[in-house]
């Protein structure tokens, strides 16, 4: 019964260290995971709305980062996001972006524009922000404004 009793021990004790052996991290698994990381970068900002306008109740709120060729001067939206009926002000966004997506033969800039329900015309818009660098994780503020009549 004695021999029994110890063989059950070994055989707890051997399986015991074979899942924590198993389940141990592999340093140079590790250091791979690390350069197979998604190459996406991040544009943070806030959209701040003008005190002094009447501020509709369904509204529809469309931020893009957009390239624009040096030399001809043709616009090509990058990434965009949608915001509904955001209800106060300032708003926060979030731009995600792969990062091979950027050319140095472009400029980049942020769009902001504000729309009443049903509308395809922009309540307000956002002077277009250039930005000098995108080198990820930049934050801007962007100012709402009547578009130009």
């Amino acid at each position: 019964m004695r021999t029994l009793h110890t063989c059950l021990l070994y055989i707890c004790i051997l399986s015991i260290s074979l899942f924590v052996f198993s389940c141990t991290t592999d340093p140079s698994r590790l250091a791979s995971s690390k350069s197979e990381q998604l190459p996406y970068k991040v544009i943070s900002g806030t959209v701040m709305y003008p005190n002094n306008l009447y501020f509709p109740a369904r509204v529809r709120m469309e931020i893009k980062l957009i390239a624009r060729n040096i030399s001809t001067q043709q616009e090509l939206p990058i990434v965009s996001q949608s915001i509904r009926n955001p209800q106060r002000f300032p708003v926060n966004f979030i731009l995600r972006y792969d990062a091979q997506d950027i050319v140095r033969s472009n400029e980049y800039a942020i769009t902001v524009e504000l729309y009443r329900e049903i509308e395809t015309t922009p309540y307000l818009i956002s002077p277009s922000l250039v930005l000098p660098t995108l080198q990820g994780d930049e934050s801007i503020v962007v100012e709402l404004q009547p578009p130009p009549r």
